[in-house]
């Protein structure tokens, strides 16, 4: 079962919490987003229903403003980059 824990008129909004909760490692589906070149519409986030607390609590934070970046704060030097992934090399290109 999920859990709707989010929904927004905005596309970006509703992607950036779903980003914010999936890098919470909480599994997120979203609803909505229109069709067509002219995206429109709501966008619903649901949550599997075991992590409905956790995601209204990821949620609360971000509105609250405890996530915020802070003047100065470099989140580059903060990072671990040992576990990050990286890009797969791209092939040659033949030459003409």
């Amino acid at each position: 079962m999920f859990a709707l824990v989010y929904s927004t008129r905005s596309i970006t909004d509703g992607h950036l919490v779903r980003g914010r909760l999936e890098a919470e490692g909480i599994p997120v589906m979203t609803k909505g987003e229109g069709e067509g070149p002219y995206r429109m519409g709501p966008v619903h986030v649901l949550v599997p229903t075991e992590f409905e607390v956790q995601a209204l609590m990821v949620i609360e934070a971000i509105r609250s403003g405890r996530l915020r970046l802070f003047e100065g704060q470099d989140l580059v030097s903060e990072t671990d980059w040992s576990q990050a992934e990286t890009e797969p090399e791209a092939e040659p290109r033949p030459e003409p």
